[in-house]
């Protein structure tokens, strides 16, 4: 147990690249980034807990109180699940650490073990935003006693387990037949998709479920009181129903009994990982490191063709772009995800069954020209949305790692440099807003000039999104990392990008929303601030931008 505890530590403080020099300047600015967290984060829970707190009041009034803890624990899980089949997938198999632990005094669960609570540790902030303030909101309201909160802690830490458990297996299962292809990287790239794609099956039965839902059943169930609605809340993950009875039963047997029962299956469920890992996982990891390569006899034709020169600019650009579709983890976290949520958009329309009368509603709606400017304003704040969640731009420098100091021996200009970086964010940004245009012309019929003054504004967002990625980046760079997934899914400034750009892109809709602009005065507001906005960090980067890259060097 000490040495699974040891190596947990390790794979944490390397995660989160505090090892190396300049070891206070680190801890000051890992303090001052917990710090905008913790401020960016808590008006959030705070708001959450006053809306669960008021919908305690009116369920209370029916007896169905309870459904609140239901609801709360299915989402949670859910969401779990979701993001930890792509951390799991990272953590267990695009960390390059996992052939340098091997010929260490390490058992089998030992690795996967440790791995496996790295993954934990990283959920338990999700349950923190979520659980945490729907626990604390129940307990306030229903005057829980010491019993209540023992529970709730205990519950708090158990929770993510089983999905992380189904995650995990899940990933195990693919990968441990994508290790049999000569092109390594390939195939468990393919074997990613593969698991993105349960998890969007996952959602996609999560919509239909509730579409599936009798609505007399849920009138009768309201009308029997005594909690009879937890049962269909926590159908989307049934061990939340056991979770829940332990709850709302704090005061006799009933509720001690549930809460041994949800220990009992999580514990079982530990069990099973750590046996089928055992079979599964170590077989599905051996030579992850290695990768294929053909040759190929050029003819004099290509050979010209390859060694032509060409604007520094736009091979600089290629570079970027190929590392990124060619690297597994960047490829499924910053590519695949801007196309990845006009899907997201599209399932809750396409899998319920009155579908096609919401996206009639939603085709009317876009083609009507007085809520035009509202449909502008909304693409423009999804745009920033999508932009900024790619870390592309975000992690431009963390991804050179300790390799940053080639950077100098690279006939560029440094301003040339982090301009290539900032358009290869503009470059897959621009082909993600396209993917969403295309979809509302051919789908929603939208006019065509309002998808011209989207695709505007659209760019606008996306330079706007690339520049400020870039920037915090510099400001803050992961460089410590020993696997191309602490460089993107560990690190904190995506988080502090999506922060500031989803911010101003909410402002932005929210001023359209309440001046009830048309869509011309939309795009000449967008465009004339935007416009300037994004020439004036142009000139900073090619300035300022350049000394910080310099002092990062030093």
């Amino acid at each position: 147990m000490s040495k699974f505890i040891a190596l947990t530590r390790v794979l944490l403080k390397t995660g989160t690249g505090s090892s190396g020099g300049k070891k206070n300047k680190k801890q000051i600015k890992g303090i001052l980034l917990g710090l905008i967290l913790v401020l960016a984060l808590t008006p959030m829970a705070i708001e959450f807990g006053k809306f669960v707190s008021v919908a305690y009041d009116g369920l209370h009034a029916m007896g169905q109180e309870a459904v609140i803890l239901g609801f709360g624990l299915s989402i949670v899980c859910v969401v779990i699940f979701f993001f930890g089949i792509f951390y799991a997938m990272g953590i267990f198999y695009f960390s390059m650490d996992v052939e340098n632990l091997l010929p260490l005094p390490f058992k089998p669960w030992h690795i996967m073990g440790a791995k496996f609570a790295v993954v934990l540790i990283y959920e338990y902030l999700t349950e923190l935003i979520f659980f945490l303030p729907t626990i604390i909101a129940y307990g306030i309201k229903s005057s829980g006693g010491v019993l209540y909160y023992t529970y709730a802690v205990i519950i708090f830490l158990l929770l993510p387990i089983l999905p992380l458990v189904i995650a995990s297996v899940i990933n195990m299962v693919i990968m441990r037949f994508t290790n049999i292809a000569k092109n390594k990287d390939r195939f468990r790239l393919v074997g990613g998709l593969i698991a993105m794609g349960f998890a969007v099956g996952i959602n996609i039965y999560t919509q239909r479920f509730s579409q599936d839902i009798n609505g007399s059943e849920i009138t009768k169930m309201f009308a029997e009181g005594n909690n009879s609605l937890v049962d269909l809340a926590t159908k989307m993950f049934p061990s939340t129903k056991i979770a829940v009875n332990s709850l709302i039963n704090t005061t006799n047997i009933q509720g001690f009994i549930n809460l041994i029962l949800f220990i009992i299956i999580t514990v079982a469920a530990l069990m099973i990982f750590i046996i089928l890992g055992q079979t599964l996982y170590f077989k599905g990891v051996m030579g992850v490191s290695e990768t294929s390569s053909k040759r190929k006899i050029l003819t004099s034709s290509e050979l010209i063709k390859n060694t032509t020169q060409n604007s520094s600019l736009k091979v600089y650009i290629f570079k970027e772009l190929k590392l990124l579709f060619r690297t597994p983890i960047y490829f499924i976290n910053c590519v695949i995800m801007n196309f990845l949520w006009p899907v997201f958009l599209l399932i809750p329309i396409f899998s319920q069954k009155g579908g096609s009368a919401q996206l009639k509603m939603l085709t009317e709606f876009l083609q009507n020209s007085k809520s035009s400017g509202i449909a502008l304003g909304g693409f423009f704040a999804f745009m920033m949305f999508v932009s900024c969640s790619n870390a592309i731009a975000t992690t431009a420098i963390s991804r050179e790692g300790k390799n940053l100091y080639i950077l100098k021996y690279i006939p560029m200009k440094y301003k040339d440099q982090l301009m290539a970086k900032v358009l290869s964010a503009v470059v897959l940004g621009v082909a993600g807003m396209l993917m969403v245009c295309i979809v509302a012309i051919v789908l929603l019929k939208v006019p065509f000039d309002l998808v011209l003054l989207m695709i505007i504004v659209g760019i606008l967002g996306i330079l706007f999104t690339s520049f400020i990625g870039i920037f915090i980046d510099l400001n803050f760079p992961k460089l410590q990392w020993d696997t191309e997934q602490k460089a993107v899914k560990q690190n904190l400034n995506v988080l502090i990008s999506m922060i500031i750009c989803v911010a101003l892109g909410g402002l932005t809709a929210f001023m359209v929303i309440k001046l009830q602009l048309t869509k011309w005065a939309v795009f000449a507001l967008i465009l004339a601030v935007f416009t300037i906005v994004d020439l004036l960090l142009y000139y900073l980067l090619g300035t300022k931008g350049v000394k910080m890259l310099r002092k990062i060097e030093s």
